[in-house]
């Protein structure tokens, strides 16, 4: 009778870590094909290799949440030496380091009238990354940085797809913005896109 329970745990063992290996390889896939619906030079921020993950989503034009934009979050646990890494080169680079609830942000996808906005600095509405940030899960934590590593006003994406955006100033009718988030009490870093 031992043995016969031993066999169903080791079974059942087996069973976990194939499943495990299985949604790792979904969400590998998933990775990839988000990141290869963009141009290469709005992605080559995102890392390559992949050592954990946490949470991706992808919200494409088309799609139920994405209307008149597009966007990728992802976000992952790292080791002290690589959340560090990332930090300094963003230093080394230049990179202005902002509170989640700056008022310079316009939030891409809110239904704020950012009209007056001019010299904003657009970014994704982190409402698509579930994750439970609070009372206004807009906005990430107050323990997050975002580094906004490049926006542009214009046309980047399909025609069909762009929007007017009224609640927009005139620059950022259409446009995009990428960039990172730190959380260093969480060592986890975010990558994101926007395109609208």
């Amino acid at each position: 009778m031992t043995k016969y329970f031993q066999l169903i745990f080791l079974f059942i063992i087996l069973s976990c870590s194939n499943s495990k290996k299985e949604n790792e390889k979904q969400f590998l896939e998933k990775y990839a094909k988000g990141l290869s619906e963009f141009s290469p030079e709005l992605t080559d921020h995102f890392p390559n290799t992949l050592n954990s993950f946490r949470q991706f989503n992808i919200a494409y034009p088309a799609g139920a949440y994405g209307i008149g934009m597009a966007n990728l979050i992802f976000s992952h646990h790292v080791d002290t030496t690589e959340l560090n890494t990332v930090i300094r080169k963003l230093n080394l680079n230049k990179i202005k380091a902002y509170k989640p609830t700056d008022s310079l942000f316009i939030i891409i996808g809110d239904s704020l009238d950012y009209t007056k906005k001019i010299n904003g600095i657009p970014i994704p509405s982190f409402e698509s990354y579930e994750r439970d940030f609070g009372l206004n899960n807009k906005y990430l934590t107050e323990n997050h940085k975002i580094y906004v590593l490049e926006s542009k006003s214009g046309e980047f994406m399909n025609k069909e797809y762009l929007t007017s955006n009224k609640n927009l100033p005139e620059k950022w009718k259409n446009g995009f913005s990428r960039g990172i988030a730190t959380n260093e009490n969480e060592n986890e870093i975010i990558y994101w896109l926007c395109v609208w």
